[in-house]
């Protein structure tokens, strides 16, 4: 009797942590936390659990999903979407009394814009570093050649 009532135990709490989870641009939510922002583009939870209870919530909700990188930061876990999901990134922090802090945010278009400006304008700067570097090149050995011409040993 006491192994059923275990397993019947242990299958309730299997079952009630999808249960428990909420959504945030697709993204799942620990609903017994306190909401501490929630905007169009972000969401921040704060948690009265350990960080390594909200970090295995995480990682066994987002079980066998693709494009999907898992970062272990000093401060916490970063998880980011390298696919098409509504989401761009959630963090996973502690909190100075010994909370957790979960933040879910969106890609802005700003970071988005400044990226691609960051990329494009590196492009162009090493295009000029590498044009720089021949023509330096280029010079150095014109003279050395002009030099051993001058000695009259490039004639034959």
């Amino acid at each position: 009797m006491k192994g059923f009532i275990n397993c019947l135990l242990l299958t309730l709490f299997l079952m009630a942590g999808p249960v428990l989870a909420d959504d945030f641009l697709g993204a799942p939510v620990r609903s017994e936390g306190q909401t501490a922002l929630r905007e169009k583009s972000s969401l921040e939870m704060r948690y009265r659990l350990p960080q390594e209870e909200i970090i295995q919530f995480y990682r066994d909700s987002l079980r066998g999903q693709e494009d999907l990188v898992f970062r272990n930061r000093s401060w916490g876990l970063e998880i980011e979407d390298h696919g098409k999901r509504a989401w761009h990134k959630i963090r996973i922090a502690a909190a100075a009394d010994g909370a957790s802090r979960v933040t879910i945010s969106r890609d802005s278009w700003t970071w988005i814009m400044g990226t691609l400006a960051i990329r494009f304008v590196g492009v162009f700067v090493v295009l000029l570093i590498v044009y720089l570097g021949m023509n330096a090149s280029t010079w150095i050995i014109r003279r050395s050649i002009k030099a051993v011409e001058a000695k009259g040993g490039g004639k034959a």
